[in-house]
Formats: C-alpha cells, structure tokens, sequence
C-alpha cells in the first residue's frame, strides 16, 4: 500500500480555528454541539481544497471523531449491537438499545 504524507499549514486560518475547537470540544458533553462544529469545519476544510483521504485522515477529524466515539460510549460489542438495531428500525421494527449516561 502507498503512504501517502500530507502537511496543514498552521497559517491556514480555517485550520488553525478547526484544530482550536477539536481541542476545546473535548470536554464537551453535547453530542448535537459537538456533531455541529465537526460539520462546520468538515465543510470550511473542503472549501479551502482538501477533499477525500486528506479530510478523513487529518488530525482534526480524528480527534472530533474520538469525542463522537467517546460520547458513545463505543466498543465493538455496542458498534455490532447498533448495526443490528438500525437494520430492523429501518424496516420499521422497534429496539431497545442500552444507555449509558455520562
């Protein structure tokens, strides 16, 4: 497999905002805020050219996505368990899924 490097320049300002809020969202307990922001900066980060491996890879979609994650509450056994639930609510049957507060 290629490995591919790429570089963000910290002069970007859009960059730079985008790796300030990742940092600061991580004490955050407001999935809906969290999820908002993310999307907010996945879009600023395409406009300024970046698009596809670049976007996923970068260290600012890791660690938003480490907050989701974290919010979750994930592990495989509740990954596995979500994607059953979605496969019968999306034929219209009804779950029961666990809660774990935070």
């Amino acid at each position: 497999m290629l490995k591919h490097i790429a570089t963000s320049d910290s002069n970007n300002e859009c960059l730079k905002k985008a790796a300030s809020d990742a940092l600061f969202v991580q004490d955050a307990v407001n999935m809906i805020a969290v999820a908002g922001c993310f999307h907010r900066h996945l879009k600023s980060m395409r406009e300024t050219g970046m698009s596809g491996d670049e976007i996923n890879n970068h260290p600012v979609t890791i660690c938003f996505s480490s907050k989701i994650s974290s919010l979750c509450r994930r592990s495989a056994d509740r990954e596995t368990n979500a994607f059953g639930a979605i496969e019968k609510l999306a034929v219209g049957e009804e779950v029961q899924y666990e809660v774990i507060p935070i």
